[in-house]
């Protein structure tokens, strides 16, 4: 498929995305992450948006993350806490997306995924120049998750790889949306990912296409550089602030991160072995050949 075939799906696909990735409003004020520096971010010559940055008091990495559709940075407090607890640095840009962002009207849903990558891109280029010696990784929740694999080589006609990019993980990732998502969107993934999702996280009919849960798994089934899955027994779209069943998912992201985004040998050979709570689902796959 050519890049103009894919941009004139992506249309379709990202409408589909866009009605089923917001988060409900009142929700991920949980855990408490402090205020973020907030800098101005130059995306391009004409448009700028905000960049939220929280940094641990010794940073170790660095965390690119990328929201759910119309969602904000401030709303993903929990996973926020758990990458800071790792030494984390992260950096989040508000998309055009955004329920916050002032111009969003101005924005339809194809322009708005390749201001995405617009917005990554500039983040990842500050994330050079304000921390050059860390490594790093990219994050993100639904849309967000299609947005970093997109950083580790996903879509790859969208030409979203970021080098620096060492890993990806991901909560909720879209299922095979026609168009934007295809069978071959993640064979292109150059790094390790991990995907976690939940039983309950089954999405109703958009642009007639439902996603089950287990379309969620996707990434986790079809990258070819080595992926892990947790599958949460009743956790739906919003496990990334599930007060009860986001704790479940804590050790192996705590491990994945230290292995992948830090080099910890020993942290790779803890996830390797890792065991999920009852009722839950750990799988991984082996790097292919």
């Amino acid at each position: 498929m050519n890049q103009l075939l894919t941009r004139r799906a992506l249309v379709k696909g990202a409408c589909a995305l866009g009605a089923l990735a917001l988060l409900p409003p009142g929700l991920l004020h949980a855990a408490p992450i402090g205020d973020p520096e907030t800098i101005d971010l130059a995306v391009s010559p004409t448009r700028s948006t905000k960049l939220l940055i929280w940094k641990p008091a010794s940073p170790r990495g660095v965390v690119l993350f990328s929201t759910g559709h119309g969602s904000w940075p401030e709303r993903y407090a929990r996973l926020i806490s758990v990458l800071l607890g790792e030494g984390f640095v992260v950096l989040a840009p508000l998309h055009v997306d955004s329920m916050h962002y002032p111009e969003r009207e101005k924005f339809t849903f194809l322009s708005s995924f390749t201001e995405r990558l617009a917005d990554m891109r500039a983040t990842a280029a500050h994330a050079a120049r304000a921390f050059p010696v860390l490594p790093v990784i990219a994050a993100g929740h639904s849309y967000g998750t299609l947005t970093s694999l997109c950083l580790g080589g996903a879509l790859p006609n969208f030409k979203g790889r970021i080098p620096a990019v060492k890993a990806v993980l991901g909560f909720s990732s879209p299922g095979k949306q026609p168009g934007l998502v295809p069978d071959s969107a993640y064979s292109s993934v150059q790094v390790p990912v991990m995907m976690v999702t939940g039983t309950a996280d089954a999405l109703p009919p958009v642009m007639g296409h439902a996603t089950p849960a287990s379309e969620h798994l996707f990434p986790a089934e079809t990258a070819p550089a080595g992926t892990y899955a947790l599958v949460v027994e009743g956790g739906d779209h919003q496990l990334v602030d599930d007060a009860v069943r986001f704790p479940r998912t804590e050790a192996p992201v705590k491990l994945f991160v230290e292995a992948y985004g830090l080099g910890d040998a020993g942290a790779r050979r803890k996830l390797d072995t890792w065991k999920p709570s009852a009722g839950d689902r750990w799988t991984l796959r082996k790097a292919q050949a």
